[in-house]
């Protein structure tokens, strides 16, 4: 075989893709080295092309020890699940099965020989290689509930495996089971909300506020960037919503004290925050939660001298053995510095101190359970949240299950005009086999924290469930390469978790996306994101599907104010045109900026789109972004307070008038959905098993 034959063969066997286009549509391939470099990333320790045979024939040798692989995923109501398996030889006799339901109850099958289907031979992509083996597969005549069941296999020769089956609902919930037909919804950064000064902003309170609000102004939904906690002392410290500590805990940040009954010192736990460029204010993360910690130090002391208290957050924290493990990972970096330098004997330590007052972790245990309620009082049905592809590399869940994750390889994004040297994220791509062999246990835990809080749910860079663009440590965005990931398994843990939560979910599909990525939310039941500015064709847009979120821009894209402006006057005249022959404007030679937003929040109203979401900063105006992408802490993201607070705006009549705007247009937009002929049903969920 040649040697390079062999390398491809193994690459592809470990989920590389071998070659993509660009978004030219020129076709990229990946050379030797990448190649090379990218399967040691995986844990293949291949350090030469020649090598690549031996261990593609260990890799088949393994999957045959196996029999089985490690997951199965079928769908509620659809046939009998069958599961494949990998033998030396056609089987003669009998497999033995145990199912075994996530409420421990077991069921034992019996499947011979001449009830299965599918028997052939299988073998590596690399003929050459003289290994072959039988592929069966096992029906299982038993309608197993929707869940998550383990299945032991003792096959007839007497050799035992075990496989993870996955029973999921058709699709994750669709939006007209939680009430988002034609709704509205407005979208701004907790840590840039404030009410009557910026010193009050920054906390759940403001989030409980600006919902409320919203639903008197006939909205649904508040969107907001991640309410992960992310690291902000001295070393490390970054503030980014999207490199949080964890996927699993939520913000200590924003935890407003003020809401108990002892005696905070308010001045100690104000916002602080600095100048920045044009007269914006910026938080000052690590003056804020240095005074805000040293609060929560005093106050969690205080509630652990109320002997009621004190139970109720030991009870809470029994019940959430991962969060008191969290909080002992936080004091410990708080005391030792960046985990990556810890020895191997404190990991030991970390995992069997205990959490407790007066231990250095009961501060941050108290800070979970207060977010967990604040964010509670907030309301599940008013809450649209975001989850972030990644964490940080030196957070937690790195920390917790380093086996999970290609921490020698980035996550990122191959080269486009905007980077011409692609992207690297800085975080480690969860590795797509380990995960499998773990049960997607961490993910299941990752889906259900965000499902389990929130109406709608937003999947960052949802192609991710696809694939995934991995560069190496110390190479550079130009040399990735594409890993594949299970995404029949994601989707099926997403239904799963959905279904149970009652949470529709919506994926980041922007940019470049493969046709299949799109075909696959649309038969999963995602909300697509559409967004103006990439749906703009010259002076007029494309129709916003039933099945998307709609939205005049998104965090990382300039505020719309500044998008008006990069267009151009022949751009802005052709889209007053297309508006005012449309009827959404009145004929204007030269409209005002809030009449032709009010003119496209009309159009957006109108559409079938499931929900409409507005970036409140629009409604006045603003032109500095919240982000600019591929930019770091030498720019203020993810730091720029609002350039008014809620006091102000709530009741500014521009504001009121472009939301009532808004708010008509959805009406009609419902009326007129509640009068057309009646959808297919939708209900694919399973409801009565």
């Amino acid at each position: 075989m040649n040697r390079f034959a062999a390398l491809r063969a193994l690459a592809h066997d470990a989920g590389l893709q071998l070659a993509y286009r660009d978004i030219a549509g020129v076709r990229q391939v990946a050379r030797v080295e990448q190649l090379l470099a990218t399967l040691r990333a995986l844990g293949i320790p291949i350090r030469t092309p020649e090598e690549a045979a031996t261990l593609l024939r260990e890799r088949w040798q393994a999957r045959l020890e196996r029999r089985c692989e490690p997951v199965h995923v079928w769908t509620h109501g659809r046939g009998t699940p069958r599961l494949r398996l990998l033998l030396p030889a056609e089987p003669r006799g009998r497999f033995e099965l145990l199912v075994r339901s996530e409420n421990d109850d077991v069921l034992h099958l019996v499947v011979s020989s001449e009830e299965l289907t599918t028997v052939q031979p299988a073998a590596p992509l690399a003929p050459s290689l003289d290994f072959t083996c039988m592929q069966v597969e096992l029906p299982l005549h038993y309608r197993l509930p929707i869940g998550y069941h383990e299945v032991e296999i003792a096959c007839p020769d007497g050799r035992i495996t075990r496989t993870l089956l996955m029973v999921r609902p058709a699709t994750v919930r669709p939006p007209e089971d939680v009430g988002l037909n034609s709704v509205w919804g407005v979208f701004l950064p907790l840590y840039a909300a404030w009410r009557e000064e910026p010193r009050d902003g920054a906390t759940y309170r403001r989030l409980q506020e600006l919902a409320a609000w919203t639903r008197q102004c006939g909205g649904a939904l508040v969107g907001t960037l991640p309410l992960l906690p992310t690291f902000l002392g001295d070393d490390p410290y970054d503030p980014s919503p999207y490199a949080p500590v964890s996927r699993l805990a939520w913000s200590e940040f924003f935890v407003d004290l003020r809401a108990l009954p002892l005696p905070v010192d308010v001045e100690e736990y104000q916002l602080t925050t600095v100048p920045g460029a044009s007269g914006t204010r910026l938080v000052d993360y690590q003056t804020s939660w240095q005074q805000r910690f040293a609060a929560l130090k005093v106050a969690s002391h205080q509630l652990a001298q109320q002997p009621a208290l004190r139970q109720e957050i030991e009870t809470w924290l029994d019940t959430h053995p991962i969060l008191a493990e969290y909080a002992r990972f936080r004091a410990a970096v708080d005391r030792f510095g960046r985990p990556s330098r810890w020895s191997s004997s404190l990991r030991v330590e970390l995992l069997r101190s205990e959490v407790g007052p007066g231990e250095p972790a009961w501060p941050y245990a108290v800070a979970q359970w207060l977010a967990a309620q604040q964010i509670a009082t907030v309301g599940h049905d008013a809450l649209y949240l975001d989850l972030p592809l990644g964490v940080h590399p030196e957070g937690f869940d790195v920390w917790r299950w380093p086996h999970l994750f290609a921490t020698d390889a980035s996550a990122g994004a191959p080269p486009d005009p905007f980077f011409a040297e692609g992207q690297v994220w800085g975080f480690p791509p969860l590795h797509p086999e380990r995960v499998r062999e773990d049960g997607y246990r961490y993910v299941r835990a990752v889906f259900t924290h965000h499902l389990g809080t929130a109406r709608l749910l937003r999947i960052d860079h949802v192609m991710g469930f696809h694939r995934l663009y991995w560069v190496p440590a110390q190479a550079s965005g130009r040399e990735g390469v594409y890993v594949r990931y299970p995404a029949e398994e994601y989707y099926a843990v997403l239904a799963i978790e959905s279904y149970r939560t009652g949470c529709a979910v919506a994926g980041e599909d922007l940019g470049t996306v493969p046709r299949a990525v799109r075909q696959a939310m649309a038969r999963e039941g995602l909300l697509r994101l559409w967004v103006l500015p990439f749906e703009r064709r010259n002076g007029t847009f494309t129709t916003p599907p039933r099945l998307c979120v709609a939205s005049l821009d998104t965090h990382d894209l300039p505020p719309f104010a500044a998008l008006w402006d990069e267009w151009g006057q022949d751009i802005q005249r052709a889209v007053v045109a297309w508006l005012a022959s449309a009827g959404f404007l009145e004929q204007h030679t030269a409209p005002r900026l809030n009449d032709v937003i009010g003119a496209l929040l009309r159009f957006l109203g109108s559409s079938d789109a499931a929900v409409v979401l507005v970036n409140l900063e629009d409604l006045w105006g603003e032109r500095q972004p919240q982000n600019r992408p591929g930019t770091g802490l030498e720019q203020p993201n993810w730091r720029r307070l609002t350039q008014y607070g809620m006091a102000d705006f709530a009741t500014t009549p521009v504001v009121l008038e472009l939301l009532k705007t808004l708010n008509r247009a959805r009406e009609k937009s419902r009326q007129r959905a509640a009068s057309a002929p009646t959808r297919p049903s939708h209900d694919r969920l399973g409801k009565g098993v």
